[in-house]
C-alpha cells in the first residue's frame, strides 16, 4: 500500500485559465453515466470542466509519490513514454506530466500514445498538449489513436499494431465503460485489459489502472472488487494502492473549491 501524501491540489493558473477561457470548458455538478464515447460537443466541455481537473488532481497525486519513492528508476535516461487507454481530454495525462517535470529534471522527452473514441475529446487534448508543451519546454511527442473498442478483437488490433514498449500503461476512469455496456460479455474487463498490455511494458514499465467505486447494476457488483479479482487472475504484483475501499482526493480551480473525487486505483508490475 501507498500513502498518497498530497491529496489537495489547486490546478495550475495557467491550466485553469486554458480550459475555462480558452477552451470554454464548463463547471457542472450533475452526476451523468460515465459513457463518453456517445457524448456530444456540449457534454465534452462539461467533461472538461469537471472531471478533467479531477484526473489531473489524481493523477499528479498518484504519480508525484510514485516517482519519488522510485526516482533511481529515471534519474538516468532523458526520454519517458506513456499509453494512455481511454484518455479523454486528457486530464491524468497533463497531471503526469506536471509530475515529471517537478520531479525528474533529466527528462527532456515524452512519448505520448493516446486512444480514445470520441473525435472532439481529442481534439481538445491536442490543444492542451500544445499548451503544456510551452509551459514546461519539454519535448512532447503524441501519437493520437481514434479508436472504439466494442469487443475483444478491436482490443487485439490495437495491441497488435501498438511496436513500443512503454514506461508507463495507465487508463483513469475509462474501464467501467466496458462493464456498463457488456462489451466483454462475461469476462473481467480489467483483467482482459491487464492481460492484453502488460507484455507492451518497459523493463521499467508499470499499469496504473484508477476508476469508479460505484455499484454496477450489469455486473451485479462494485467495480473495485471487479478490479480486485482482476489482480488475482492476472497473476500480477500490485505495487502500490489507495488504502480501504477508495480514496479521496480534492481538486480547487476558478469555479469550484476543493471539488471532490473518490477512485480505487492500482499499480501493477510484472512478477519476477
Amino acid at each position: 500500500m501507498t500513502n498518497i501524501e498530497k491529496r489537495h491540489v489547486d490546478l495550475p493558473r495557467w491550466l485553469d485559465d486554458f480550459i475555462f477561457n480558452e477552451l470554454s470548458a464548463t463547471y457542472s455538478c450533475k452526476r451523468k453515466d460515465l459513457v463518453v464515447l456517445e457524448w456530444d460537443k456540449t457534454d465534452i466541455l462539461s467533461y472538461l470542466g469537471t472531471y478533467f481537473p479531477r484526473s489531473y488532481a489524481e493523477s499528479y497525486c498518484i504519480f508525484s509519490t510514485y516517482i519519488r519513492d522510485n526516482i533511481s528508476n529515471y534519474c538516468r535516461q532523458d526520454t519517458i513514454s506513456i499509453f494512455d487507454f481511454g484518455c479523454g481530454t486528457g486530464g491524468e495525462l497533463i497531471g503526469f506530466i506536471v509530475a515529471v517535470s517537478e520531479l525528474l529534471p533529466n527528462i527532456r522527452n515524452i512519448e505520448i500514445r493516446a486512444l480514445d473514441g470520441n473525435a472532439f475529446a481529442l481534439r481538445l487534448l491536442e490543444a492542451i498538449l500544445e499548451k503544456v508543451t510551452k509551459i514546461t519546454g519539454l519535448n512532447i511527442s503524441t501519437r493520437i489513436m481514434n479508436v472504439t473498442i466494442d469487443d475483444f478483437y478491436d482490443m487485439s488490433i490495437v495491441k497488435s499494431v501498438i511496436n513500443t514498449n512503454y514506461d508507463f500503461i495507465i487508463t483513469f476512469k475509462a474501464i467501467c465503460e466496458f462493464v456498463t455496456k457488456q462489451q466483454f460479455e462475461l469476462k473481467n474487463p480489467y483483467e482482459h485489459f491487464l492481460n492484453t498490455f502488460m507484455s507492451k511494458l518497459s523493463s521499467i514499465g508499470i499499469v496504473c489502472i484508477t476508476d469508479i467505486t460505484t455499484y454496477s447494476n450489469v455486473s451485479n457488483e462494485w467495480l473495485p472488487k471487479m478490479l480486485d479479482r482482476a489482480s488475482v487472475s492476472s497473476n500480477l504484483d500490485i505495487i502500490a494502492s489507495n488504502s480501504g475501499f477508495n480514496e479521496s482526493f480534492y481538486v480547487s480551480h476558478s469555479f469550484k473549491t476543493n471539488d471532490l473525487s473518490k477512485i480505487a486505483w492500482r499499480i501493477y508490475k510484472t512478477k519476477k
